[in-house]
């Protein structure tokens, strides 16, 4: 239990600097679209949400108020706390407040949800009941400034429930990732080839390999033993520490690689920040390491109590231990109950509101299980005042309906791409229901910017798709025109 389940501090510091850094980095992009996303007079307004999330679990700070001046505050509120545990100080207060924080925003935007915002808020939901200040923290710091730690050169790793729920968590995130692989089209090897091909994915890297149909077979085939092995080998009982350090370089590799070949935001980098937590002991205290880590950190190797803060047999310990028990089985319910045989559907764990919902606990890790079934691009054609035709989604260029080289480049950043590839689809989740909203922000954006005879007459989001049909010897690709959003705009 103490070889799998067990986190060194310096483990735990280097994951609360990465957390801090990704949390800045999120705030920054989600930042430039203050305006667009947050506001009531964005796409989605605080009622346009509430009629889709009624639930009261659906609690979020941004609720509070729909100007502009309103949420750049909680964005402040949010970088200062980011800012706090990147550094370690009051790194408990700061974690919790960065995870409400942080469930608060996903809750003001639900529909701009994915794999990397769950991961994230998983990860610091765990956070919050580890002891991220242990290490290289001005908390550490300033204790030992006041005579409450000692320096100590080989800190003892840290067993708790916590400890082994964070982990769990991720070896679950690789797990049930390659059950949902498991499809013929991992078993074939066409799974990756496919996805880069996606209008919504494709990056220019991305381009250039789908020239090496084989080199994409074996890396599909790759990522999909990769995928299968995780869970298995980073809870290996023997050689433990070396086979995590090759498995960490081996998942590394792949998500750096996820990470230029396609647009997926910050998933790969929030699936390294949780890999550094399975970095061992041996690896901090292997020779050159070691050394310049002991005198250039700050606080110190690791800050060791100098006598009890806390006794671990007090009722508090005891209570937080058994609530992470509770959600670290909450989790694998969760988990098991995500697969198509739904083998807890009796107690149907995911319509816990108060867990699933109240504590942002909800998670799913079905990522490119399958390759995306619509594959296309927008055209957010604008007839103006003056008879002239723009596409609003290309700065007001002229209407062009030949796909762009790479259409996920159209949009400002990956939020965007995720609404609008969500909209392209009629089903359950029903973010078809945002098409309007979203046309009418990109009309009342253009308007805004633009004299009276450049106003919007009239304005159709018009969804575009290529087919490949056979004429004989020769493959003609057609193009096919979706309208999923109709605007008379000439009386307003």
């Amino acid at each position: 239990m103490r070889t799998w389940f067990s986190i060194d501090p310096r483990s735990l510091a280097l994951f609360r600097m990465v957390l801090g850094v990704l949390l800045l980095a999120d705030l920054f992009v989600r930042a430039t679209d203050l305006d667009a996303m947050y506001t009531d007079d964005g796409m989605f307004s605080r009622a346009e949400i509430c009629r889709r999330a009624t639930s009261i679990w659906n609690w979020s700070f941004h609720f509070g108020g729909g100007s502009w001046g309103y949420q750049a505050m909680l964005f402040g509120i949010a970088a200062v706390l980011a800012l706090a545990l990147l550094g370690g100080f009051e790194t408990r207060l700061v974690t919790i407040g960065s995870w409400l924080m942080l469930v608060s925003v996903h809750h003001r935007v639900p529909p701009i949800l994915s794999g990397a915002e769950n991961l994230l808020r998983m990860l610091l939901f765990w956070a919050m009941f580890l002891p991220l200040g242990r290490a290289w923290s001005l908390d550490g710091w300033l204790a030992q400034r006041r005579g409450q730690t000692l320096r100590k050169d080989e800190p003892s790793p840290v067993l708790s429930v916590a400890t082994a729920a964070v982990l769990l968590q991720m070896g679950f995130v690789y797990l049930f990732s390659a059950i949902f692989k498991s499809n013929e089209a991992w078993w074939r090897g066409e799974a990756i080839a496919g996805v880069l091909a996606h209008s919504f994915y494709a990056s220019p890297p991305a381009a250039y390999l789908l020239h090496f149909p084989q080199l994409m077979k074996v890396m599909t085939w790759g990522t999909f033993a990769l995928e299968w092995a995780a869970p298995f080998l980073l809870f290996c009982p023997r050689f433990t520490a070396r086979v995590r350090l090759g498995l960490i370089a081996a998942l590394g590799a792949m998500h750096l690689g996820i990470g230029i070949l396609l647009e997926v935001g910050l998933f790969s980098y929030v699936s390294l920040a949780g890999l550094v937590l399975f970095v061992p002991p041996e690896f901090w205290n292997s020779g050159p390491l070691a050394r310049f880590l002991g005198t250039s950190a700050v606080g110190g190797p690791v800050a060791e109590p100098a006598r009890p803060l806390a006794r671990k047999s007090s009722p508090v310990h005891y209570a937080t231990q058994a609530f992470c028990l509770l959600m670290l089985l909450y989790m694998c319910a969760l988990n098991l109950n995500s697969l198509p045989s739904l083998p807890l559907a009796p107690w149907t764990p995911e319509k816990w509101r108060p867990l699933t919902r109240g504590l942002g606990f909800s998670q799913m890790w079905g990522m490119f299980g399958s390759v995306p079934s619509k594959d296309g691009w927008y055209v957010a054609r604008a007839k103006l005042q003056d008879g002239s035709e723009v596409d609003l989604l290309r700065q007001g260029a002229l209407v062009d309906w030949r796909k762009p080289e790479f259409p996920a480049r159209n949009y400002p950043n990956y939020y965007w791409q995720k609404i609008f590839r969500e909209m392209a689809y009629d089903d359950e989740q029903g973010f078809q229901l945002f098409r309007v909203p979203v046309a009418r922000f990109l009309c009342r954006r253009w308007n805004k910017l633009h004299p009276e005879d450049k106003q919007i007459a009239e304005f159709e989001l018009i969804y575009c798709t290529l087919t490949q049909t056979r004429r004989g010897d020769i493959t003609v690709s057609e193009l096919s025109r979706e309208p999923l959003a109709r605007l008379d705009l000439s009386g307003s």
